[in-house]
């Protein structure tokens, strides 16, 4: 059995379902199955992400319930299938290929119209605090989660509150900040061999972070600094692209995380046309190109490898080089 590369995550292995789990609906029905693949780390509890097939929704005639959360951000990604999002009193549908970036204190709810693929990434939220002891409950008393009970408790220990029914207007999806169209960035930067998007804003993240597309044609390539004193996490959805970590080499490809370290020198090269989400988001990417494409247009004379590299120190940015081959 070939050895697994430490940084190279496949979403679709089951070996890497971290503590898989599932939800309930009152009656008794599965309503989620839920998989962590990568456990939040560090003050802020980033770089967490995981994986849910959303099972179709039992609906019943009446009003909506929703819920909040007081602290935390949740980004989720609809790989399948279609859903109705009711959030701030606005009703959605909200199409595979749609992104949904949650912030604290929005009542939201979910009709899943088929079994959606669900996958999450967060932040300063405690999702994933409970995972291992809940399977571990689980794995002696399978019904544990159908007790209203221990449902009640589990709420109150990951932050999740209970609104009450509430009203909504239905409107197109474009017309609710929370749900983001890569189609349609809130920035978007052209560079050699790639184009950069702007998913989630640091101002939608409690300025802790913020998320970018890389949509990179085959032969584009990145080169960090020697020692990054942070760690990436990139989220593969199309293509394949070669990656060096150490002296390691490996391909991610669709359904893929790559978690690097920080201290860990790195590279990447497309393979093949590839789309891939910085969910780390430590960067500040937006102010970096923004202000050198500025530089660039106002004064090309001065937006030379020493300006960007100015640029990059002031943004925290470890990527020193980049191109198409």
């Amino acid at each position: 059995m070939a050895k697994k590369n430490q940084f190279l995550i496949d979403i679709t292995d089951p070996d890497n379902w971290l503590f898989p789990t599932k939800g309930y609906n009152p009656d008794g029905s599965i309503s989620e199955d839920q998989r962590t693949i990568v456990l939040p780390e560090g003050m802020d509890r980033r770089y967490c992400f995981t994986d849910s097939v959303m099972r179709k929704t039992q609906v019943a005639d009446g009003p909506i319930m929703t819920h909040e959360h007081h602290q935390g951000y949740e980004t989720f990604f609809v790989e399948s299938s279609s859903m109705w999002y009711y959030i701030d009193g606005k009703k959605t549908l909200v199409e595979a290929g749609k992104i949904i970036h949650m912030q604290p204190y929005e009542a939201h709810s979910f009709i899943f119209n088929g079994d959606v693929q669900f996958r999450g990434t967060f932040h300063d939220w405690n999702c994933a605090d409970d995972s291992l002891a809940t399977s571990t409950l689980e794995a002696h008393y399978p019904d544990a989660k159908k007790d209203p009970e221990f449902f009640a408790l589990l709420c109150s220990n990951i932050d999740l509150h209970m609104r009450g029914y509430a009203d909504f207007v239905e409107v197109p999806p474009e017309e609710v900040p929370a749900v983001k169209d890569p189609k349609h960035p809130m920035a978007q930067f052209d560079i050699d061999g790639a184009v950069l998007k702007m998913i989630t804003a640091r101002w939608e993240n409690g300025g802790k972070k913020e998320m970018w597309l890389a949509e990179m044609e085959p032969g584009f390539w990145a080169e960090w600094d020697p020692y990054p004193v942070t760690q990436d996490m990139f989220y593969v959805t199309e293509g394949q692209i070669r990656f060096k970590v150490y002296d390691e080499e490996f391909v991610a490809h669709k359904d893929c995380i790559v978690k690097i370290p920080k201290y860990a020198p790195r590279s990447f090269e497309v393979l093949e046309q590839a789309s891939m989400y910085d969910v780390g988001g430590i960067t500040r990417w937006y102010a970096l190109l923004q202000d050198f494409t500025a530089l660039k247009k106002f004064e090309p004379e001065k937006a030379d490898k020493a300006a960007y590299d100015e640029m990059r120190q002031r943004f925290g940015c470890a990527v020193k080089a980049y191109g198409k081959r």
